[in-house]
């Protein structure tokens, strides 16, 4: 599990399995990661490389569990609306096929 904390920026861990990157916002009071998107998707691209091919679900500051991808320099949101990441991550990648 990676950590990464930045002041106003936001707080949150991560974890990869297989081609699932799953994102849990740690809602510590700074930016959501959902309001951060952009910069935690950097971060996690600086640490693995280009994120092609990986499919990113996160935990929003409300226990939700929603799906997004970075497409050119835009970030796209998929309401996946789940309360357990097995279900969220299922649904994303049956989506994205």
């Amino acid at each position: 599990m990676n950590k990464r904390f930045g002041g106003p920026r936001a707080d949150y861990t991560y974890t990869v399995e297989g081609s699932v990157i799953a994102i849990v916002d740690l809602d510590q009071g700074s930016k959501s990661v959902t309001n951060d998107m952009d910069n935690v998707l950097e971060d996690i691209r600086a640490e693995l490389g280009d994120l092609a091919g990986y499919a990113v679900i996160y935990q929003d500051s409300m226990g939700r569990w929603d799906g997004v991808r970075l497409v050119g320099r835009s970030v796209e949101f998929y309401s996946l609306n789940e309360t357990d990441p097995q279900r969220a991550a299922t649904r994303l990648l049956h989506w994205l096929e």
